[in-house]
């Protein structure tokens, strides 16, 4: 009898265990880029570009904002329309939509 207690008693135990002991949720949220200032960029020719600005966050890993690659330059010596991207992944390796700025240099 205390053998059968004792089985039940420990069963219980290894049932409330294993129920308790989840996987933690898988992470599948894709990080979100966000451009700072107007978009197009209107650039003076032969002047310098500087970036307005962007910041990238995840609801895992935070402000990811460092972990951001841009791709695509500005050369304001040529009037032209450029295109600069913007991508990030998370630790997941969720990566987010790409984002892109366009900048017109061009005689003011």
């Amino acid at each position: 009898m205390k053998k059968i207690l004792f089985l039940s008693v420990l069963s219980l135990i290894l049932l409330l265990f294993i129920t308790q002991c989840k996987k933690p949720a898988k992470d599948t949220t894709i990080p979100v880029i966000t451009l700072k200032g107007a978009n197009p960029q209107y650039v003076a020719r032969d002047s310098v570009y500087v970036d307005p600005g962007y910041s990238a966050y995840d609801n895992k890993d935070g402000d990811i904002t460092t972990k951001v690659i841009i791709s695509g330059t500005v050369n304001t010596a040529i009037e032209g329309v450029y295109y600069r991207k913007y991508n990030v992944h998370d630790k997941a390796g969720n990566k987010a939509v790409e984002k892109s700025r366009k900048v017109i240099v061009m005689v003011f």
